[in-house]
C-alpha cells in the first residue's frame, strides 16, 4: 500500500492527505499479520503505487482491490501489477475510500490519517462481515482494543517516518450483544467490538464467569461451574455447554 493518497469529502471540500509509501518490510509483515491466505479478498484502502495488493497476488495468491482518488497512482498500480504478473488477479480504482464498497473484503489494509479512520470505523463495521481481519498501520482505531499489534524496525523509513512502525489487526466481531435464553439458561452478553462481558443465570440461579472471549464469529465463556463454546449466527448461538459433569449441545435465541 502506498498509503495515503486519499481524499474525503466534507462539505464539497476535497482535502488530500499526502502520499506517502509503505516501507516493503511494513507491506509484507502487514500481510502476515492479516493470515492473508490464497482465498482471500485484499482491499487496500489508500493503494497508491498498489503494492499491498500487488505482494498478496505474488506471495499469497490472493486477490484484490486497491483504492485510491489519484488517477495518475492508479495508472501506475495498472502498470505495476502487469509488470508483476498478476493483473489477473487484482485491480485499481480511483475512488474515495468513503464510497467504497468493502463487502466483498476478508482482509482490509489501511494506512491513513486518523481523522480519516475515524470516518471509516462505522464503515467497517456496518459493511464487513464477521471474520474479516483489519490490519493498520501506524494508527489505530478510538475504541477499538486491536486483538494483535507488532513493532518493527524500518530500514529505510519514508519523508515524515519514523524508524519503526507499528501495526494493528483487529477481527470483526459477531454482533453477540443482547439477551439470549435456552433450555433454562439465560445470558446477557454486553460488548464493545470484540470484547464481552457475559452475565450467566442457570435454573434462575446466577453463576459467576470469569473468562470471556468473541473472535469473529467464535465466542467461548466459562466459570467455576460450567463453559460454554459456539458460534453466533445472526439471533443464534450454538454450541457446547460444559455443566454439571454433563457436556450437551446447546442453542440460545436472542430475545
Amino acid at each position: 500500500m502506498a498509503a495515503l493518497a486519499l481524499v474525503a469529502r466534507a462539505q464539497d471540500i476535497e482535502i488530500r492527505p499526502p502520499f506517502v509509501t509503505t516501507p516493503e518490510e511494513v507491506v509484507e509483515r502487514m500481510l502476515l499479520l492479516a493470515g492473508t491466505r490464497a482465498d482471500d479478498f485484499v482491499v487496500d484502502l489508500g493503494s497508491g503505487d498498489g503494492r499491498i495488493v500487488i505482494a498478496a497476488a505474488r506471495r499469497f495468491g490472493a486477490r484484490g482491490l486497491g483504492v485510491d482518488i489519484d488517477a495518475k497512482l492508479v495508472a501506475l498500480s495498472r502498470d505495476n501489477a502487469r509488470r508483476a504478473g498478476v493483473e489477473a488477479r487484482v485491480r485499481f480504482e480511483e475512488r474515495d475510500v468513503l464510497a467504497t464498497d468493502l463487502s466483498r473484503a476478508t482482509v482490509v489494509t489501511i494506512y491513513l490519517l486518523p481523522w480519516l479512520v475515524d470516518r471509516l470505523q462505522p464503515k467497517l463495521m456496518d459493511e464487513l462481515q464477521p471474520g474479516t481481519r483489519i490490519v493498520a498501520h501506524a494508527f489505530p482505531m478510538k475504541g477499538w482494543k486491536p486483538d494483535r499489534s507488532e513493532q518493527l524496525r524500518v530500514a529505510r523509513p519514508q519523508h515524515g517516518q519514523s524508524g519503526e512502525s507499528t501495526l494493528y489487526l483487529w477481527i470483526v466481531p459477531a454482533e453477540a450483544r443482547g439477551l439470549w435464553q435456552a433450555q433454562g439458561w439465560q445470558l446477557r452478553v454486553h460488548q464493545n467490538f470484540q470484547e464481552i462481558e457475559v452475565e450467566a443465570r442457570a435454573g434462575g440461579k446466577p453463576l459467576v464467569v470469569d473468562q470471556s472471549r468473541l473472535d469473529g464469529r467464535a465466542i467461548a465463556f466459562s466459570g467455576p461451574e460450567f463453559s460454554f463454546r459456539g458460534r453466533v449466527e445472526a439471533d443464534t448461538m450454538q454450541g457446547e455447554l460444559s455443566h454439571a459433569g454433563n457436556i450437551d449441545a446447546i442453542s440460545f435465541r436472542r430475545k
